[in-house]
């Protein structure tokens, strides 16, 4: 049984504001339809508060959040606790930028709003995006020329994804990092060992290698904003808050790390681990805290990892991450990445939300399923806009 953590957070840098742009298009693979969104891109703004205003800004906010009268929104029982986790764990820059938007909505409409956005263009595809799954190639125009627009940006994905997990493993030494299994296939090769732990590892990312494929990924002309919290008349669909645009706005060290469509395949943004601690890691139950000390973390476990596979990990919650002999040329997984990752772990876990993702997506696959083969995971049926409207209006407006 792991002992009991600490969940107070280190300050991260300060970061100061920066205007984002990105022009890539991408392609839905096997989602369900997506509605639009047609909201107000704020001025996109990280500037951190002092020691001395965040405290006020802080307490503004929450006083804002629990003025908020339920009036049978979607998902709205969510609302209260969500928000106020992202004050709480989200990292200076980010924490300021959403806590200015929440002040600022000046109807609960717009409070409601904002919250189905960082629901909708961050939670969402960052957990289900997390799962693996296949791609299955689309007959619309529109879909077709934005899977040719993400593969023009991954230029040679496959290539680069056989890279990427190849130097994953060499760099840690062919053993999930976690639980220190050695790679099955390099057990074999080096005469079947008795006295060592084995089975079968992968290389993760740790932001979602199919995030870029989400359809909130795609956008119009570059824009200067970024709020998912305030809604306009004037500004046409496409520019809209993006994924990209959001998580990059709520937490810029992963901006300032460099990670994008085309660096996602960065060995900065990869963990080698076997596939059970690959799919609790993509599931947001555990995770790696950093510390002060360099490429030293934390491991965290939350309610849903399984009991049984946390008491086959070693007892110690430290681990150091570290290259193997011979692989000190290949770059170490990135501390700003990783807490990106343990502060969304956090925020889903306490506020609720992971919960409602992973229901939502329950009823999308039981949906395809009932439907007898009928309904295409590319969005080929004609009952996308029933779908549209029954299932995925209840996780975003």
């Amino acid at each position: 049984m792991a002992s009991k953590r600490k969940r107070d957070m280190s300050p991260a840098p300060p970061q100061r504001s920066a205007r984002l742009r990105t022009q890539q298009e991408s392609a839905s693979s096997g989602l369900p339809p997506r509605p639009t969104l047609q909201r107000e891109l704020s001025i996109f703004s990280t500037d951190v508060e002092t020691e001395e205003t965040w405290p006020s800004l802080r307490k503004e906010a929450e006083a804002r959040i629990a003025n908020y009268t339920h009036q049978k929104r979607p998902n709205e029982d969510k609302l209260q606790a969500s928000l106020n986790a992202f004050l709480q764990w989200l990292p200076e820059g980010g924490r300021e930028s959403i806590a200015r938007d929440i002040v600022g909505a000046s109807t609960d409409d717009k409070l409601h709003e904002g919250f189905s956005n960082l629901l909708s263009a961050l939670a969402m595809p960052m957990k289900t995006r997390s799962r693996p799954g296949t791609v299955t190639s689309s007959p619309h125009t529109r879909r077709l020329q934005s899977v040719e627009a993400v593969a023009t940006t991954l230029d040679q994905p496959t290539e680069r994804q056989r890279s990427f997990r190849n130097d994953c493993l060499r760099r840690d030494g062919y053993r999930c990092v976690i639980s220190g299994e050695l790679d099955i296939n390099t057990w074999e090769a080096r005469g079947l060992p008795t006295d060592v732990d084995f089975g079968p590892v992968e290389a993760g990312h740790i932001i979602p290698f199919s995030y870029a494929s989400w359809p909130y990924s795609s956008v119009g002309p570059p824009c200067d904003h970024a709020s998912p919290f305030i809604r306009t008349e004037k500004e046409p669909p496409s520019e809209t808050s993006t994924a990209w645009e959001v998580l990059w706005r709520c937490f810029p060290g992963v901006r300032h790390e460099g990670i994008a469509v085309e660096t996602i395949n960065s060995l900065t943004n990869g963990l080698t681990m076997r596939s059970p601690v690959h799919m609790a890691f993509g599931a947001f139950s555990i995770a790696l805290k950093p510390t002060d000390t360099p490429n030293l973390y934390e491991r965290v476990f939350f309610r849903r990892y399984p009991s049984s596979e946390r008491r086959a990990l070693p007892a110690s919650n430290m681990i150091e991450l570290k290259q193997a002999p011979g692989a000190e040329d290949l770059e170490l997984p990135s501390a700003a990445l990783l807490d990106c990752h343990y502060r969304l772990a956090e925020i889903l876990n306490a506020s609720g939300m992971a919960e409602v993702i992973d229901e939502h997506w329950r009823r999308w696959e039981d949906l395809k399923e009932s439907a007898g083969g009928m309904l295409r995971p590319d969005g080929g049926t004609e009952i996308g806009e029933y779908l549209e409207v029954a299932l995925w209006d209840r996780v975003a407006v």
